[in-house]
């Protein structure tokens, strides 16, 4: 029995190794032939041994798990009919797995052609990419978040991965974007134990200690800080090895500059704008997206933008079907600066292509992570069919497009993330949601404010 099994396995093999390897990249969404989605929290192994983490890391890299979670439910109204999204097997438990239907049922019923619940796989939130590799997967190309170290059991390309590596690179772009003409803040990059030098005490003092500190690391304004001195930045990086790089920028004027994001779709044909989001504000904090009619993109901007995607598209980021480019810059009334790229799907990426699967494309609409008390996750699930785009008549609509399967200590108790659309007047969003839910359900909409 043992040789039968023996064969059978030398002619899986044999027969694996005759088709053609399936291509693994951060493939825009809308492909047409068959995808699997796998796309879990790979931001710190872009850089790090997932073996060798600070403590901070440790922290950021797990929290990354967690919210990447919404990520995973959000690809099943991206996705089509015939497309996998490998999921956490937490979703599997309840109450999780009865949310993951509520998601589901919900994006039929506001318009969206969706991903079959019976082609969704489940994998193990600490193992996930080598379970899927496991797994055997069947499918034309093979969607990440982005190329990183923790998936390259998928991508199995060094060459790839070094690409990755660079075009993300926040030392990378500081060192080459003024040569390819894209404005940037004035950048001073340095290592952790160069920060006693006299070249970082003058930067300091030429912008008045107005500075922001950036290392290699999370995205999602992780490891993005303001520092005033420069002992708070020797105790920001305190944690890292000497050789550690420091990134110093003049920190923009937001009196004078907004803050704006875009996503880019780069191909070897073809650079174009996908979408364009206003970041939202609550107590200094970063708390969503503005994604709309009135989120404008002037023909100067854009032709500035779609320099930056020439310039990721040099440095090796571009694939026949076209990749995703996040792109982090400041506008004021005559000047465009670019803070950051991202050569990988973006946050704001998910919502402006639920947008698209339900056909609120064009309408003003304000994407964010809040939190739900998880013994109040029925009231919420009530609140959001009541509201749910196209079945009410209220100044606003609801759309529910991710939640994390994991219960999160809180100081009033657990509560789970999840990520909501709310399109129409907010205001009255706001006050709907507090008559009906009290403000300890999405507290984080109550912080958003709309006016510049």
């Amino acid at each position: 029995m043992a040789e039968v099994r023996s064969f059978f396995s030398r002619l899986r093999t044999l027969f694996a190794s005759k088709r053609p390897a399936m291509r693994v990249h951060s493939y825009f969404p809308g492909q047409d032939g068959r995808v699997l989605f796998a796309l879990a929290g790979d931001d710190v192994s872009l850089h790090f041994d997932l073996e060798n983490l600070t403590p901070k890391q440790q922290e950021d890299h797990q929290s990354n798990i967690v919210l990447t979670g919404m990520l995973e439910v959000a690809l099943l109204c991206i996705g089509k009919p015939g497309d996998q999204v490998a999921l956490y097997e937490e979703f599997q438990a309840e109450p999780w797995r009865e949310m993951l239907d509520f998601y589901h049922h919900a994006f039929q019923q506001m318009g969206a052609s969706v991903v079959r619940l019976d082609d969704c796989h489940f994998h193990p939130s600490q193992s996930y990419y080598a379970s899927v590799a496991d797994s055997n997967p069947q499918a034309d190309l093979i969607t990440l978040y982005m190329v990183s170290g923790s998936n390259s059991v998928l991508h199995k390309s060094q060459e790839a991965l070094n690409m990755s590596r660079n075009v993300n690179s926040k030392v990378h772009f500081a060192a080459h974007a003024p040569e390819a003409g894209i404005p940037v803040p004035d950048t001073l990059v340095c290592t952790k134990k160069d920060l006693d030098s006299t070249g970082v005490a003058d930067f300091f003092v030429k912008y008045d200690a107005k500075i922001i500190l950036k290392t290699l690391g999370l995205a999602g304004a992780r490891n993005v800080t303001p520092v005033s001195s420069v002992q708070e930045a020797k105790d920001y990086v305190a944690e890292y090895g000497d050789d550690m790089p420091v990134i110093l920028q003049e920190k923009l004027d937001t009196e004078r500059y907004t803050e704006m994001t875009v996503d880019l779709f780069v191909s070897h044909d073809e650079v174009r704008v996908a979408n364009v989001r206003r970041i939202l504000f609550g107590d200094g904090l970063w708390v969503g997206n503005l994604i709309g009619e009135s989120v404008k993109l002037r023909a100067e901007d854009e032709a500035t933008l779609l320099r930056v995607g020439e310039y990721a598209r040099t440095h090796g980021y571009s694939a026949p079907e076209g990749l995703n480019l996040g792109i982090d810059y400041f506008v004021s009334d005559d000047d465009i600066i670019i803070t950051e790229i991202n050569a990988r799907w973006t946050g704001g990426l998910f919502p402006a292509q639920v947008i698209k699967e339900i056909g609120l494309e064009g309408k003003d609409c304000v994407a964010f992570i809040d939190q739900v008390p998880v013994e109040r996750l029925n009231d919420y699930q009530d609140f959001t069919k009541a509201y749910l785009k196209g079945t009410s008549t209220a100044s606003f609509q609801s759309v529910p497009f991710g939640f994390g399967p994991f219960a999160v200590p809180g100081e009033s108790g657990d509560f789970v993330f999840v990520w909501q659309i709310v399109e129409g007047d907010f205001e009255a969003f706001k006050r709907t949601k507090n008559e009906r839910l009290g403000p300890e359900v999405l507290p984080t909409a109550d912080r958003i404010s709309l006016v510049i």
